[in-house]
């Protein structure tokens, strides 16, 4: 009975990790809370991303909901909820849902504006340059 023996026994030597793999694949995926999702170690966080995606699918796909009436509908709902919620305030001795006066500053707007104004005004220059015939080229391409 012959033994063979070659040098390459080792190259086939169990390993500790699945396919192969030298790192675990949590810390592949980020090791952070996205790998305990994607691996389902926080159950009741991936399940509820999991019900909400299924029900946007339901909306968007099934009963053709479209993303500017959910955006309504969303809308809606919540100014109900602060309008019984700061009637209720009154009524019950509960403490009213505190809404900021201003959330923008005015001189924001004032600036936005300006700057529209300057374009719309630029655009209007150039609109008047063509159509006094000083750009020809322009003109027959609009006409």
């Amino acid at each position: 009975m012959a033994t063979y023996s070659s040098d390459s026994d080792n190259d086939f030597a169990p390993t500790s990790k699945l396919l192969g793999r030298q790192r675990p694949i949590h810390s592949v995926l980020g090791g952070g809370k996205v790998a305990d999702v994607l691996l389902w170690r926080d159950k009741r966080f991936s399940g509820a991303i999991l019900i909400a995606v299924a029900v946007m699918w339901f909306l968007f796909e099934v009963v053709d909901y479209t993303f500017v009436t959910l955006l309504c509908h969303v809308s809606i709902t919540t100014m109900f909820i602060v309008f019984i919620w700061s009637a209720g305030a009154d009524m019950f001795g509960w403490t009213p849902p505190s809404i900021p006066k201003d959330i923008l500053q005015d001189t924001s707007f004032v600036e936005v504006a300006s700057i529209l104004h300057k374009k719309f005004n630029n655009f209007l220059s150039i609109c008047h340059f063509v159509a006094c015939g000083n750009d020809a080229k322009s003109f027959f391409l609009v006409y």
